[in-house]
């Protein structure tokens, strides 16, 4: 069963990241300022990525027209639905869950790019033939693990202020307790409608044991190719699957892809999301574009 993402609008009352129960009463503030991604950090990056287009916020939680151009989704094209997110890689690549595209092998895929509001024309959106999409040989469609999927594309995407690409993580990451923000056009509340505009929630990555307690210990611990996000009352849910988990490094003050939606049981509940962790994978990543045969510089922090 394709499992796909939602995101909540409720409340943030409280997030934590002891085992196995302590982390729904922790409590912690949502993050979202009008200077992030925009001026330039203590360090830079090999090209430019992760920028946003920003206002100042007053309350509310649908992103701002455009404020996050690494945002893509996948389309199936006879039907005209945007089913999964994904992530601005490259000019001919993006980033997805396999998930997402295993089910829909042999058909017409697109990837919609520079959109805010997919129940309307835009000018500014483009829609990209999607060549291939590959998924990890070691996916498990049963358990999820290597849950990413790389999008080639027929055509080069156009860079502009509104489209533009990812960073991407130097290496390993240890992000727990961080907070994130998932991104997606995925239904607003469980078993809901889908959000015509782009929507952005704050979560926070919790310890991976506890995603192994909740769901019967399935997930390694050891060396993690997953993290584990908890928000309470906000999550990912139906719709959001494959779309972006990024963290706003402060050395560079620009978003980093960290992560891949992948599943989780009933949207804002008490239960923990799962999603692939992006540091684990980057060598396959690196690797399959490569053999692409397609530029495919990636962006990321220079130590």
């Amino acid at each position: 069963m394709r499992l796909v993402y939602c995101i909540t609008i409720a409340v943030l009352l409280g997030i934590a990241w002891a085992y196995p129960q302590s982390y729904l009463k922790v409590k912690s503030k949502e993050i979202d300022s009008s200077e992030h991604g925009q001026k330039a950090g203590q360090k830079t990056t090999n090209c430019s990525c992760g920028w946003t287009n920003k206002a100042r916020i007053v309350g509310g939680r649908e992103t701002l027209k455009n404020e996050f151009p690494l945002m893509a989704g996948i389309m199936d094209m006879d039907k005209k639905h945007l089913f999964c997110g994904a992530t601005i890689l490259t000019p001919n690549h993006a980033i997805s869950a396999s998930h997402c595209t295993q089910p829909y092998k042999g058909k017409k895929l697109g990837l919609v790019v520079g959109a805010h509001d997919v129940s309307k024309p835009d000018e500014k959106a483009d829609i990209i033939p999607i060549k291939e999409t590959i998924e990890h040989e070691g996916y498990n469609p049963k358990s999820y693990f290597n849950d990413v999927a790389l999008l080639v594309l027929t055509r080069s995407i156009t860079f502009t202020q509104h489209i533009g690409p990812a960073c991407l993580p130097a290496g390993r990451t240890n992000l727990l307790n961080e907070s994130i923000k998932v991104l997606g056009w995925g239904r607003l509340v469980h078993k809901g409608k889908t959000s015509p505009v782009l929507m952005k929630v704050n979560l926070r990555i919790i310890p991976t044991k506890v995603c192994a307690k909740k769901y019967l210990r399935k997930i390694p611990t050891d060396n993690p190719f997953q993290l584990c996000t908890f928000g309470r009352k906000k999550d990912s849910c139906q719709g959001d699957s494959g779309g972006p988990l990024i963290w706003l490094d402060p050395q560079i003050n620009r978003y980093t892809l960290v992560g891949m939606v992948s599943y989780g049981k009933t949207c804002g509940a008490k239960t923990p999301a799962v999603n692939s962790d992006l540091s684990f994978f980057l060598p396959w990543v690196q690797a399959k574009i490569a053999a692409s045969g397609l530029p495919g510089q990636t962006c990321a922090k220079i130590d």
